[in-house]
């Protein structure tokens, strides 16, 4: 059996038997420096006394009991009343979107789909294109094809330099053209953003 004593500084601790407590080798109180234990940093002690708060506070913590109204059993089934507690309300409701939001889910919808058909034709053309160039049955001019796509899409700054198109470009194409001479649009991007989530 094994006695842990502290030394006068209180920082160190040495494991005494009671049948060398008393000997010259080991003393109550010794002049010999001690063994030293390796002491924690300040955020490990925060850590561990913040875990010991939480754990307390949880354990102390009241139970919630939620209790179902009582129903009178003295009167018969068809008497009693049934308690039926109202249905949540939700912030959105679909029976209440206005024109703006139904045609912005419409037209999202339709862009989408519309969207991966055209996507669907024109990758199913090249690749027809292709095979069909491999076998040296037509020749495309695929440089003076890429002038065609730049003179539509490509736009011209104030410097004359040609900008190609971007994303954000053609979304601010899209919105300015569906949006034309239409009052709710706010509501309207709004079901495009939804339109194009869900089509």
């Amino acid at each position: 059996m094994s006695l842990l004593v502290f030394n006068a500084s209180r920082r160190c601790i040495r494991p005494q038997s009671f049948r060398g407590l008393f000997s010259n080798q080991y003393r109550l109180f010794s002049n010999a420096a001690p063994r030293q234990i390796q002491t924690y940093s300040p955020i490990c002690k925060a850590l561990g006394l913040s875990g010991l708060g939480f754990g307390l506070s949880v354990w102390l913590q009241p139970a919630i009991k939620c209790e179902h109204p009582e129903v009178s059993t003295s009167r018969s089934p068809e008497q009693s009343p049934q308690y039926s507690p109202p249905l949540p309300e939700s912030s959105v409701s679909l029976y209440e979107l206005g024109f703006g939001t139904v045609a912005g889910i419409c037209a999202g919808v339709f862009i989408k789909k519309g969207a991966k058909a055209i996507a669907f034709f024109l990758g199913g053309t090249f690749v027809l294109l292709q095979y069909l160039g491999s076998f040296s049955l037509i020749r495309m001019d695929w440089a003076r094809m890429g002038q065609r796509f730049e003179s539509l899409f490509y736009t011209t700054d104030a410097t004359g330099k040609k900008k190609a198109p971007t994303i954000w470009t053609a979304w601010v194409w899209l919105v300015d053209f569906l949006t034309a001479d239409f009052q709710p649009r706010a509501s309207f991007l709004a079901g495009l953003a939804l339109g194009l989530r869900i089509g």
